[in-house]
């Protein structure tokens, strides 16, 4: 299993997949499972409501849709996740990159992620 943070998840789902660097698109492509953490669905619909992403006009809709059509495994935030995020959060500063961080470290599994504040911390295994 890998986990993906939400940019990776918006580009490997529209046109945007040649942002993605071959060890990502390989690392997605050769999983035997792909997740993403609940709070990415927040994420996505923040990003949406403030336009800077184009998912159509219910990103519930889309989330779902981009969720089943790939059989994605979507991880709670438990409260072992949230207490391993506050603790990352003088490292990773960003709360919702800490729950994403968290999540992936939680389950032992790497996260593919462009992020360079996730990756130069060293606190989770990265793919990019």
């Amino acid at each position: 299993m890998i986990v993906i943070d939400t940019h990776v998840l918006v580009w490997w789902a529209t046109a945007g997949r040649d942002q993605l660097p071959l060890a990502a698109r390989r690392a997605i492509v050769d999983a035997d499972s792909i997740a993403i953490s609940a709070i990415t669905a927040w994420e996505i619909g923040i990003l949406s409501a403030r336009g800077r992403i184009d998912i159509g006009p219910r990103p519930n809709d889309w989330l779902h849709e981009i969720i089943d059509a790939n059989s994605l495994i979507v991880l709670p935030v438990t409260i072992p996740i949230a207490a391993l995020a506050a603790e990352l959060h003088e490292i990773l500063r960003d709360p919702i990159d800490c729950l994403i961080a968290a999540t992936a470290l939680t389950h032992g599994v790497p996260l593919v992620t462009k992020d360079e504040r996730i990756q130069r911390s060293g606190v989770v295994a990265t793919i990019w």
